[in-house]
């Protein structure tokens, strides 16, 4: 099972926009030292070029904008109808000698932040952290203690997910007849419902922040690479191909 997880995530890495520049600079470099492929320099540079640009620049907007729409915050009368709080973060060090804060990404900040936002208004109803450290070891339980140190009471941790899907399955019976509000990024929420629903659970969206807010008419800057949406063309590729192998797999419709 470790074997496989790995070869998927290797396998993922590859795919991804950032993977895909690398493969195009790496293949141009062995090219480049074959006097009969010179031809063939040119074209790899290109692909890597239009794919790193277009990635950096206006496309992971363009992606993610669908995702982000499919669900809206819940209205009060859904809030209190919930009966637990679920947050699914992302990344969490475990690596030894880091302070609380320090393990936390901005993406875990931020679906954190709603999260703790919620336990603070209502504070009857528990917060469940389930997500994994780098290597499937501490993960939620850094959250949970930082959740209590900011006064959060009703906290539990569940810390052997390693992905969405072990998530769902770890919950299963804790939340079973339960319907509870699931805290994660927009656009990972329409994967993640699916997969809590197909389970028979009854999550409540609550999308943690968009992306693409305020998506409209690009701007000059928008058309300048920056990091950090090369970091987001990875995440829409990610949940697109999630998607996709649901699709396969089990037909779901393709507007899920």
């Amino acid at each position: 099972m470790n074997l496989l997880f790995t070869l998927k995530k290797i396998i993922q890495a590859l795919v991804m926009p950032s993977g895909l520049v690398f493969i195009f600079l790496f293949l141009a470099f062995i090219a480049n030292f074959s006097r009969y492929r010179k031809s063939q320099v040119r074209v790899f540079l290109v692909l890597a070029f239009l794919t790193f640009y277009s990635c950096a620049t206006f496309l992971p907007r363009l992606l993610l904008h669908p995702l982000e729409n499919k669900y809206q915050i819940p209205t009060h009368k859904e809030l209190v109808k919930a009966k637990a709080i679920v947050l699914l973060p992302c990344y969490i060090s475990d690596k030894p000698g880091q302070g609380l804060v320090d393990r936390l990404g901005g993406e875990t900040a931020k679906r954190f932040l709603s999260a703790l936002r919620l336990a603070k208004e209502f504070p009857e109803k528990p917060l469940i952290i389930v997500g994994a450290g780098a290597k499937g070891h501490e993960g939620a339980s850094y959250l949970l203690l930082l959740a209590k140190e900011l006064g959060v009471e009703k906290v539990e941790a569940f810390d052997k997910a390693r992905d969405t899907i072990s998530s769902v399955k770890i919950l299963r019976e804790h939340l079973k007849d339960k319907p509870f509000l699931l805290v994660t990024a927009a656009y990972h929420m329409p994967r993640s419902v699916y997969l809590f629903k197909k389970e028979g659970l009854d999550p409540i969206p609550y999308p943690a922040y968009r992306v693409s807010q305020g998506f409209g008419f690009p701007s000059f800057s928008d058309f300048w690479p920056r990091p950090i949406n090369l970091f987001y063309s990875d995440i829409a590729a990610h949940e697109y191909l999630g998607l996709a192998f649901y699709w396969l797999r089990d037909h779901i419709p393709l507007n899920l």
